[in-house]
């Protein structure tokens, strides 16, 4: 399998972090590339031009990051991430790829010079993120594709948005988020430089 991917993308982490927990990821070919570019090799692979994009072993092109989770959740071994509740772990999911949305958007945002950025759009999707982080559910030991995606959504935000400083408003999830960044998956995929936030 060959999976185009972009190492600070947290749609890509996410994909990534599946394939480590499911035992896949010596059985994926992984193209780093930049997206912004249009590189030729990803144009070919898929015309949307977006990572991740996963081209499966018999020539299948598979993109949209739960859609790629799915598949290697479906063909990897161990446990289940989404599981016989798939309704449930797929809202936690969305509700957590709501929290990545509105982070991407900011940091793209950001790529415009300054003058031309919309503040007002900005703040919006702060706001989305305030709220959301209020409903977020991370519990104990358990840790599915919901949690993936909530912990991809988190750590995006202290690499890409640190004065968002949501630690300091949920320290509970904080020292989730902390817990979770020790499991191989997470630290083999962490984005390039890490930065490390204290919970205070």
């Amino acid at each position: 399998m060959k999976l185009y991917n972009n190492r600070p993308s947290p749609y890509g982490r996410m994909v990534l972090v599946v394939a480590h927990e499911k035992s896949l990821i010596g059985r994926i070919e992984v193209h780093q590339i930049d997206p912004w570019s249009d590189p030729a090799e990803l144009l070919a692979a898929t015309p949307v031009g977006k990572v991740p994009a996963l081209v499966t072993d018999d020539g299948k092109l598979v993109t949209e990051s739960s859609t790629i989770a799915e598949y290697f959740d479906a063909i990897g071994s161990g446990r289940r991430l989404v599981g016989e509740d798939r309704l449930a772990v797929m809202a936690r999911t969305a509700l957590a790829r709501g929290i990545i949305d509105a982070a991407f958007g900011i940091a793209i945002e950001r790529r415009r010079p300054e003058e031309r950025q919309w503040d007002a759009w900005i703040e919006r999707q702060r706001r989305a993120i305030r709220r959301t982080l209020e409903k977020v559910d991370a519990m104990g030991d358990r840790f599915d594709l919901g949690d993936i995606a909530l912990a991809c959504g988190l750590a995006y935000m202290d690499f890409r948005l640190p004065e968002m400083a949501w630690r300091r408003e949920h320290a509970a999830l904080a020292a989730w988020l902390d817990r979770i960044n020790e499991r191989p998956s997470m630290r083999s995929t962490s984005p390039e430089p890490v930065k490390l936030l204290n919970s205070a």
